[in-house]
């Protein structure tokens, strides 16, 4: 058989190999010697689950069914639902609503159970269906659709997976990703939400995190705002998970529970009264006034639901816009219709019978079927439940939600367990099944401080009993390579000049080290920043230092002219440099940004785990995931040691299309032109660390299949015989774990340099724990750190673990540690400054109506820049 299997041939199309079926990196041994042991108090909590217990699953079937203009019947299966945000929670309300007449028609769904139903395709029961093949159609009391017809119901037994039971936990975890079965985890999860589903006082956003309606008996502050009605919300999140325990043979369950305070915009209100609470807003405001493109940003990439005509009040059931832009107004924008021109105004009129009341008022912009739409605001809701982003605050609403988040970690610990038992999550016995348990106590390492070293073998003390946090240290000598800067020019705007200024920097600059001439100056006239950049081109400046009050505003403007005209740039505010002649410590950051910029190293770190030249160390992160205009790319920014010394840091960054994988289109050119600059500047290096940040579990195998490969293929191009060494490494500050210190009975921050390897991380995989940078406000969150791939097994834990943190106190500007390790601090600010050059630049490149991401690289980047080779974003 053996001999007959081997002459077997293949013909057909090979399917596509599947993600997931290479191991990741081999376990190591945790660290238990580099460092001080301290005990950690967590937010993760063990789950007992009884011994034996089956848990049956059965896929859900939810179809609606509505009629076309030409008589026939659609189909719209609910239960895959693959639209997102609030198309995604209606499908799943109108597969519950299904779901409900189903409990009312078959005793099966009345009696056993309990029942679990995730309101998509997946039911879970702990008890066996007597009737496994249910069906049923319902047409009363399920949509308010005009031409909905009926919607039909269909349960039946899963083919896989189709009982799993309590003794399942390790087939839930595998050093391959695919090979790993999460058939008890799925149900995990939609189990110990069950009381929170159940909870009156709880609404639930997404599948995990649940929030408070009342938040009664809760010590935080509520918060709203006039503009926008935005309101705060409390809630806590959950995940359930396999993670290694106190017996490595034996994996166990854990739960992480983690507070959420979230800014909501209200529910179904109309879109007009809600921009009327916003400043200067004017129901004849057109879209590129100031005043709308203010309120603008608060409002791309919100849902809203049509309200008008046949769409009246079906609110669910309606149909559903993402706001992409404002546009012309209704009465200026034109579109062909039975191929005549008419206006959105005599549109709504003719059609609906609709005056408008304000046709003078921008439209809003979203995707229809057939293109861009522009739909009045004065007929649009707001669909429910949507959190306020990042992109949509536009006033105080980041700081505001950051102090909301930021207590201290006592308290952060006490209101996190006091949330999870009001919304149910940590109920001593769900369903007569799972025990959740008190959050669980574990052993840490803080690893050693580094050595810091400025000219003339000059060290910094770490340490200082003095010092509010110990990690801080103050300049120990002149800087370890000071750079000279002879062609400078400080500039104003009109009359707002700083006399003496320039003296005292100039002053700064020589007692550490840089040879320093006095600048020249010049004025802003009128907002006109271009003018500065061409004379300044002319006269090969080598730094064009601005200072200027910050309501001018003119940050993102300035850093665009640096980028078109390849010149170096430095924003101080003007607040700050009045603090200058009496504040030593202000006029040493400024200056330690400057050298930097210039291509100097403030100090080095004396490590053994970082103290090797020949390691090419590159950090990949984008910072732009979500919101802003989708019609944009976004811009994955990276950092490399590249330069002519190991530990100086720059980078760039590469705008890429809108995607699940952002990394990997970039990968390889990005890395042949890391390698071939540190060719230049210090020859090949022998050893390549690669980290990349945001990245989920979900993304392993991609790491260490796909990105591998790319890596591979990178060095391969520079030389077909050029192997180095190298290893990949994960990280994500997006997880639900917090961790405390615990020192005699006390809840406190993470001590900078703190690791955890071991009991809450994988039974498979490498994964640390890091506390890099001591909290100045609130509670520290540690990065959770997973090593991918690497071609040295015998490279210990803690070398990895020493070195990532060493890599955080090189930010070289600051005097202390930074909460990444400086590829990824520093790429992250490249991806921020290549979206901040794109919005100034009124978008990306097209060609024939396209994002062309090749012109925009090459128009709007750093790859063909002098700058590339320096710190320019530092």
């Amino acid at each position: 058989m053996e001999s007959n299997m081997q002459n077997l041939s293949l013909s057909g199309n090979a399917p596509p190999n599947k993600l997931g079926l290479l191991p990741l990196a081999a376990k190591k041994q945790r660290n238990t010697e580099k460092g001080t042991k301290v005990l950690v108090e967590t937010n993760i909590r063990r789950l007992t689950i009884a011994p034996n217990q089956p848990i049956y699953k059965y896929a859900v079937e939810v179809k609606y069914f509505y009629s076309k203009a030409d008589g026939s019947e659609v189909a719209v299966e609910m239960s895959k639902s693959v639209k997102k945000g609030t198309e995604h929670d209606n499908d799943k309300t109108r597969c519950q609503k299904v779901y409900n007449e189903a409990i009312k028609r078959y005793d099966a769904l009345k009696t056993g159970g309990p029942f679990f139903y995730d309101r998509q395709a997946s039911l879970y029961t702990l008890s066996k269906l007597k009737n496994e093949n249910i069906s049923f159609d319902v047409v009363e009391g399920i949509s308010k659709r005009p031409n909905f017809k009926k919607a039909q119901f269909v349960l039946k037994k899963v083919d896989e997976s189709f009982q799993s039971t309590s003794n399942d936990i390790k087939k839930t975890v595998h050093p391959c990703p695919a090979n790993a079965d999460k058939t008890l985890l799925e149900a995990l999860n939609i189990v110990v939400s069950g009381p929170a589903y159940e909870n009156k006082n709880v609404i639930t956003i997404g599948s995990c995190v649940h929030y408070l309606i009342d938040t009664a008996g809760v010590d935080i502050n509520f918060k709203n705002y006039q503009e926008g009605y935005l309101y705060s919300g409390v809630g806590a999140s959950k995940a359930v998970k396999t993670l290694e325990g106190s017996d490595r043979k034996e994996p166990s369950l854990f739960m992480t529970t983690e507070m959420k305070t979230t800014l909501f915009h209200p529910d179904y209100y109309p879109l007009l009264e809600i921009m009327k609470s916003y400043k200067g807003f004017a129901t004849n405001l057109k879209a590129n006034s100031f005043a709308a493109q203010r309120i603008e940003k608060a409002f791309v990439g919100l849902d809203v639901v049509l309200d008008y005509g046949p769409h009246k009040g079906l609110q669910e059931d309606g149909v559903v816009m993402n706001i992409r832009k404002f546009g012309t107004t209704a009465s200026e924008t034109t579109f062909e219709l039975g191929g005549k021109n008419t206006t959105v105004f005599n549109y709504f009129k003719t059609k609906y019978g609709i005056t408008l009341k304000y046709p003078d008022l921008f439209t809003v912009e979203a995707k229809g079927k057939k293109g861009k739409i522009h739909i009045p605001v004065e007929v649009l809701l707001l669909c429910p439940s949507q959190t306020v982003t990042n992109d949509q605050m536009i006033n105080n609403e980041q700081a505001d939600m950051i102090k909301l988040s930021a207590a201290k970690p006592q308290v952060r610990k006490a209101t996190t367990d006091c949330i999870v038992k009001k919304v149910g999550l940590a109920s001593n016995n769900i369903y007569n099944f799972i025990k959740v348990e008190e959050p669980i106590k574990v052993e840490g390492m803080v690893l050693n401080k580094p050595k810091i070293v400025f000219a003339e073998n000059k060290m910094a003390v770490l340490n200082d009993p003095r010092a509010k946090f110990p990690t801080d240290f103050n300049r120990a000598g002149k800087y370890y390579i000071a750079k000279e800067l002879t062609n400078w020019e400080i500039v104003f705007v009109q009359g707002e000049d700083m006399p003496g200024l320039d003296k005292i920097l100039v002053e700064e600059m020589k007692n550490n080290g840089m040879k320093a001439a006095m600048p020249a100056t010049s004025t802003i006239v009128r907002g006109d920043l271009e003018p500065i950049f061409k004379k300044a081109k002319d006269a090969k400046r080598q730094l064009l230092f601005f200072v200027i009050k910050s309501r001018y505003n003119y940050h993102q403007q300035i850093k665009a002219l640096e980028q078109q005209y390849d010149l170096l740039t430095q924003e101080v505010r003007a607040e700050t440099a009045e603090k200058v002649p009496r504040q030593s410590q202000t006029r040493l950051n400024i200056v330690n940004k400057t050298n930097m910029k210039l291509g100097g190293l403030n100090y080095v770190i004396g490590s053994e785990s970082f103290n090797k030249p020949g390691r090419l160390i590159v950090g990949f992160e984008t910072s732009q995931r979500s919101g802003g205009n989708p019609d944009y790319p976004i811009s994955v920014g990276f950092a490399a040691n590249m330069l002519d010394h190991h530990q100086k840091f720059a980078g760039g960054y590469v705008f890429v299309k809108r995607d699940k994988d952002v990394f990997g289109p970039v990968i390889k050119d990005t890395l042949i032109t890391i390698l071939e600059t540190t060719k230049k500047n210090r020859g090949m290096p022998n050893d390549i660390l690669l980290y990349f940040n945001g990245v989920s579990e979900g993304q392993f195998a991609l790491l260490n299949e796909t990105f591998r490969q790319h890596v591979k293929d990178a060095c391969i191009s520079l030389s077909e015989t050029y192997r180095p060494n190298f290893t990949i490494i994960a990280s994500s500050k997006t997880h639900n774990e917090r961790l405390y210190k615990s020192d005699k009975g006390q809840i406190l921050n993470l001590e900078p340099g703190t690791v955890i390897d071991h009991t809450i991380v994988s039974p498979v995989y490498n994964e640390w724990y890091h506390a890099s940078a001591a909290a100045r406000q609130g509670t520290t969150k540690a990065t959770k750190f997973t090593l991918i791939f690497t071609t040295q097994p015998a490279e210990p834990m803690w070398n990895l673990q020493q070195l990532t943190n060493d890599l955080c106190y090189d930010h070289q500007i600051v005097f202390h540690p930074v909460g990444l390790p400086v590829p990824l601090f520093i790429a992250g600010r490249y991806s921020q400054r290549g979206a901040m050059v794109l919005a100034a630049n009124d978008g990306p490149k097209y060609k024939d109506g396209q994002v062309d991401l090749q012109e925009t690289n090459k128009e709007l980047g750093y790859g063909g820049k002098k700058l590339f080779e320096t710190r320019f974003n530092a």
